[in-house]
Formats: structure tokens, sequence, C-alpha cells
């Protein structure tokens, strides 16, 4: 039977955000924020044993190290690590896995989970997996919020950069775009977004895909890219390559201190310009605009 190892790290408050991120960038399959004692969090999150994980907690261990330049009192942090077989791992994310309304518009819930909509609402149903994009995060919910803002057309064609779950190609398409493409590097990603694309029956609409963007031969009137702050730097160019002239262009998986270096980085050589930022918590979205004002 496949086991998974449960990882519980305790910190002092405030650095809760910036170690779920770091998580999410090594593969976490969902985070879950608990109380601590005075002055400490705790942040949870499952592993697949697959020989990968002891890799991850060893870069775990030299990240909560490197913090100890913000504040020392990181040394007093603690991870503690239990092996619990898949049964266990599944019941788990139903005890943390809720649905949640992200706009007056969509709800989000896993699929043991029923919500009486109001007219006119959505629900998405995501099949947790070892993707990113449960919709119970802050990045996710932010995107979501700014895909129903920017697609008030018909007609649309959207790129979904580091797909996860699918989730957000999946609001895209609930939004009555034209077209929809999501793509993973990560093909266990690929497969769970899949799932959730046709148990949402929008296949019709979203293909997801396996691959980089460079591997894309088109331009796209929107780009959506929730991913790690330092895949955002470096994936400048070839998401404004593939952003349509009057293109809008919307990244999350950013925190509040990362945001102006980003946001320079982005417009400052054209032929991007800042429209809108929004914020929950430790976690930015930046939306942009292609061409000249």
């Amino acid at each position: 039977m496949k086991r998974w190892l449960v990882v519980e790290i305790s910190i002092p408050k405030g650095f809760g955000e910036a170690v779920s991120n770091f998580l999410m960038e090594q593969g976490a399959s969902g985070i879950e924020e608990l109380e601590g004692d005075s002055g400490w969090e705790r942040v949870k999150t499952y592993l697949p044993q697959n020989g990968k994980e002891k890799r991850v907690v060893y870069t775990l261990h030299r990240y909560l190290k490197s913090l100890r330049r913000v504040t020392p009192e990181i040394f007093r942090s603690r991870i503690k690590t239990v092996s619990i077989p898949e049964q266990d791992w599944g019941e788990n994310w139903k005890r943390f896995f809720k649905p949640v309304q992200v706009t007056s518009r969509f709800w989000v819930k896993p699929p043991w989970s029923q919500v009486r909509l109001k007219r006119g609402q959505i629900s998405i149903g995501i099949t947790p997996g070892m993707a990113f994009g449960t919709g119970t995060h802050a990045s996710t919910q932010l995107c979501i919020q700014a895909l129903e803002e920017r697609i008030k057309k018909k007609g649309l064609s959207v790129l979904d950069v580091g797909t996860g779950s699918g989730i957000l190609s999946i609001v895209a398409a609930k939004l009555g775009v034209k077209e929809v493409r999501g793509i993973d590097i990560d093909g266990v990603a690929v497969e769970n977004a899949v799932e959730n694309v046709e148990k949402n029956r929008v296949s019709n609409l979203v293909r997801i895909k396996k691959g980089r963007i460079g591997g894309l031969h088109k331009k796209f009137d929107l780009i959506v890219a929730n991913i790690d702050f330092k895949s955002l730097r470096r994936m400048r160019r070839p998401l404004l390559n593939h952003l349509k002239g009057q293109g809008i262009l919307i990244l999350s998986g950013i925190l509040k201190g990362q945001k102006e270096g980003l946001c320079e980085r982005y417009v400052k050589t054209g032929p991007l310009r800042f429209i809108k930022e929004t914020q929950e918590g430790e976690w930015v979205c930046l939306t942009f605009k292609k061409g000249k004002q």
C-alpha cells in the first residue's frame, strides 16, 4: 500500500505563509495551517513516500536555517514527521478540505461535499491530489477573483501556466471563454487536472498538456500564472511572447515583500503596464495589460 509522510512544522508567528509557499514549491500536496502555542503557528503537509520526501525534508531544514538571518527565534522551530497509509491520507484531506466561497459567484468544493447554490452561482468540484490548487490557498482565490473581473466577453483564449489541479482553467471555461490551454511540467499534476476538467464537464473547452510555455506556438488573450516567485522572474519573456496585443497577464504565488521587484521587472522594458494589485494576507496577485495606455 502506498504511504505518505506527514510533515508538521512549528514556527514563530508571521512565517507560516513563507514556509507554506516554500513547501508548495517543493511539491507538497496541500497545506494545513494550525494554531500553535502563544507566539507560534504550525504548518502541516503531506508528501508521497517515493524516495523524494527525504530530500524535501532536508531542504526544509536548510530553508529554516536560512531564515535565522531574519529572526534568531527560528532556531527553536521543530519539524515532526510520521508515516501513514494512503487511506489515512485521504481521510485527513476530508478533514481540512471544505467547500469555500471564493467570490459571490464561485464555490470550490471537494467531491464528497454538497453546496446549496443560489441563483447564478457555480460550484467547481476539485479532487485533491498531488497538484496545487484546491481553492483553499489565498493565491488561488486571488487568481479566481482576477479571472472573474477580467473575463467579461465571449470568445477569449486563455493560457493557464502551472495549471496544477486545473482549477483556474476550469474557472475560465465556466466564465464563457472560447478556449483554455493548461500546461504543467509535473505529469502527476496533469493527470489530476485532466480528471478535474472531465468531472466539471468542460473538456470541450479545456486542453491540459504536460510541457513548458516555450513548447506552445500561439498567443492568448489572457494568461494566468499562479506559480512561485523565482519561476515568474525567469518566465517574463516567454509569458510576454505568448500574450496578444492588449492581452491581460495575471500573476500570483507572490508574497507582498516580492511584489515591487517583480512588478518592476515586468514593466520596466515594456510593452506591459501594471493595472491592478489585490492582496489577501501575505499573498499578492498582480494584473498587467499589454500595449500602450
